[in-house]
């Protein structure tokens, strides 16, 4: 644990999405919503396999990575939806021209690499958040959806009781995002509660109206750019959790792997074993 991770934060941003949940049902069942019933149905299978082997480094094309948004031009085979340049542009001396978003995507995680594959094959506007709100939907299901973690809600709560405040900032439309607190119990969790953030370019905002040093604020998130990025580079601390292959994860202050770790974590925050700056 690096020093600045034992500082107890006065604040604590999470991620939604992959974050306070986690989950491997999810991205396959976005590429079905986008793939059936089109020309492509057929490569669904080798889709979500080529996405697998991505998710765990055993591809060129990895996460944290910047790739160019652009659709590909008449694909004949699951390669050519992968035929793209790829940039770990977080790595970069000056990564800031890939974060214009007209012209590239940061992939870091099943979500958003099946959202990049719909939009290969043409996918946009009304016609894909409709289809996107179909694998939404599953995430309040009992067949898709992630399991309510009580010892998570114990964690956040424990948190509030010694003083730390909680805010949650998604960028998930708001209507899907509040059903999916309701599912996972974590409606009362939280201090702050913000869906359509626009993150990570309402970051410095949000931390200016907070009032509270950025070297006293953590965030954790399941991605890099959108979720850390902003706060990184005005001084506060980040934790990433993801069980991929991240390419970027040198960048954070802590990295970890899986939920249940990262409820440890919290309940060290909580239970004095920090010390505040």
């Amino acid at each position: 644990m690096k020093a600045r991770d034992r500082k107890r934060p006065d604040l604590i941003c999470f991620d939604l999405d992959g974050t306070l949940y986690q989950d491997n049902k999810i991205y396959p069942r976005i590429i079905r919503y986008f793939f059936q019933d089109t020309p492509y149905q057929e490569w669904i299978p080798d889709i979500q396999a080529r996405m697998e082997r991505i998710l765990w480094g055993k591809e060129p094309f990895r996460c944290g990575q910047f790739v160019p948004k652009q659709a590909a031009q008449d694909p004949q085979s699951v390669d050519d939806l992968f035929a793209v340049p790829t940039v770990t542009a977080l790595l970069e001396p000056d990564p800031t021209p890939y974060f214009d978003r007209t012209r590239y995507t940061y992939v870091s995680d099943g979500w958003t690499l099946a959202m990049y594959l719909a939009r290969r094959i043409g996918w946009a506007g009304d016609a894909f958040w409709n289809r996107f709100r179909g694998a939404r939907e599953d995430l309040v299901s009992e067949q898709y959806g992630p399991k309510p973690e009580e010892e998570l809600i114990s964690a956040l709560r424990a948190l509030r009781e010694d003083g730390v405040r909680l805010v949650l900032c998604s960028n998930a439309a708001a209507a899907g995002g509040w059903d999916l607190l309701r599912y996972l119990k974590l409606e009362d969790s939280f201090d702050e509660v913000v869906f359509d953030a626009e993150k990570p370019r309402s970051f410095p905002e949000r931390i200016q109206n907070w009032g509270i040093p950025t070297e006293k604020i953590l965030f954790i998130g399941d991605q890099g750019y959108y979720d850390l990025y902003a706060g990184k580079r005005m001084g506060a601390a980040t934790v990433l959790i993801s069980p991929y292959h991240v390419e970027d994860a040198c960048l954070w202050d802590r990295r970890i792997t899986t939920l249940k770790e990262l409820i440890g974590y919290l309940l060290t925050l909580s239970e004095g074993q920090a010390t505040r700056s």
